[in-house]
């Protein structure tokens, strides 16, 4: 008599699918300026607006918000480029952390573009003589530059 080894193969990559969904859970990401340098607080001023007492004076900074309306204004088209993305995760043709990576350096791309291309409310004259600039976000460049993501395992 002869004997005939089988062997099964996961020919149809169920159980690292099932992998891919929950690691999918475990991730994700985080923009915005991080750290704790003087760009932190000059974001933070912008993004909610500020008045700055000085003396017998102060100064009042407009709300120019470039990260909260990006969102608002951006969410759509980046769930739909997560769900584009997704379907290469779930061919098992790009890992779950590339996918986050990917999300992230298109939000970055977003808001830097706010930020270039917000213009109201406008600056002040006199802070448009001393920056030699009318555009409220950018000075010298370095807060856009700070834009960064984090792509964040739970």
């Amino acid at each position: 008599m002869a004997r005939i080894n089988v062997r099964l193969t996961d020919t149809n990559n169920i159980s690292r699918l099932k992998d891919v969904l929950k690691e999918l859970k475990n991730y994700s990401v985080e923009i915005g300026i991080f750290g704790s340098d003087e760009y932190v607080m000059v974001a933070s001023v912008h993004e909610f607006g500020a008045t700055i007492r000085r003396g017998g004076g102060s100064i009042t900074i407009p709300e120019r918000s470039f990260l909260r309306t990006t969102f608002d204004e951006k969410n759509e088209e980046w769930v739909n480029f997560f769900k584009s993305q997704l379907k290469q995760v779930l061919a098992l043709q790009m890992d779950v952390q590339t996918l986050f990576n990917r999300l992230g350096a298109r939000m970055v791309g977003d808001v830097q573009k706010k930020i270039t291309d917000l213009d109201a409310p406008p600056n002040a004259p006199s802070t448009i003589i001393k920056k030699g600039s009318s555009n409220p976000l950018i000075d010298t460049g370095g807060l856009r530059m700070r834009v960064t993501y984090r792509v964040v395992r739970k």
